[in-house]
């Protein structure tokens, strides 16, 4: 499910069933050496985010994606998300990043860490492998973190 009005709908009368919201976090750096960097890592977060969203359809919500910048506090960021997705109702936050520095945060907000691959010259063949492999690793880290939570 995306964030859109009608999946929010379905998730008001199923939240027993979709109880994860997924938040990928995408970093923003404005120096040009880092910018085509954190570009293509922004799309193979949002690629892999969506492909997760699929697999995993009717019990997570996909949210907006979080932007942020090397000056921004990172763990008051999560804890703010973390705070008010609980008060709508998500029983699971999974944040996922490219970002290595996340991993400080990463137990107590949830960050899932994967590392970037650039996709803007695959072809959808192999883009498709790429997404499959990423997939397979990080199932496992859902399903422990599900099992552990509940």
């Amino acid at each position: 499910m995306y964030w859109n009005s009608k999946d929010m709908s379905v998730f008001i009368e199923q939240k027993e069933f979709v109880d994860t919201a997924v938040i990928p976090l995408l970093l923003i750096d404005g120096q040009a050496t880092k910018l085509k960097q954190n570009a293509s890592s922004a799309e193979f977060l949002m690629a892999l985010t969506a492909f997760i969203e699929n697999q995993f359809k009717g019990r997570v919500i996909l949210m907006p994606p979080v932007s942020y910048t090397t000056r921004s506090n990172r763990q008051q960021l999560g804890q703010e998300w973390d705070e008010m997705l609980k008060e709508a109702g998500f029983k699971h936050l999974f944040f996922v990043s490219s970002d290595m520095t996340w991993l400080t945060e990463e137990s107590a907000l949830n960050v899932i860490y994967t590392p970037s691959i650039p996709l803007e010259n695959m072809d959808q063949k192999l883009r498709q492998s790429v997404l499959d492999d990423q997939l397979r690793q990080i199932i496992p880290v859902f399903a422990k973190r599900w099992a552990s939570i509940t």
